[in-house]
């Protein structure tokens, strides 16, 4: 398990789901989730055959369930284990996250490239 399949529990928040949600399954659809929030778009294809299937929409509201809120998202998939749909939210947690590990990249990228 790598060390994002580890924490992707923590980078979304899920309010329906009518799958099991292994790791490798909630990363795909964090960074699915992130990709369309930072290109402010409204649905993205899963073609990751040994994950998942589908498509991702954003439901352009925000969400809070208990104590998480953020952006909404809803998945309908096909897994090796079926069909399914997923509802959920990207953490704070979760955007900040993102936004680090891309800040990150663009310093190394910096770094060793000028």
């Amino acid at each position: 398990m790598s060390r994002e399949e580890d924490v992707a529990w923590r980078l979304i928040a899920v309010l329906q789901s009518t799958v099991s949600l292994p790791p490798a399954l909630s990363l795909l659809l964090y960074q699915t989730a992130v990709k369309l929030h930072r290109a402010d778009a409204d649905a993205e294809e899963l073609t990751d055959e040994s994950v998942a299937l589908g498509v991702v929409r954003r439901l352009r509201k925000e969400l809070v369930i208990g104590t998480f809120g953020g952006p909404g998202y809803e998945a309908e998939l096909e897994t090796p284990r079926g069909k399914g749909f997923v509802r959920f939210i990207v953490t704070k947690e979760g955007i900040d996250y993102a936004e680090a590990r891309e800040e990150r990249r663009r310093d190394w990228q910096r770094a060793h490239w000028n």
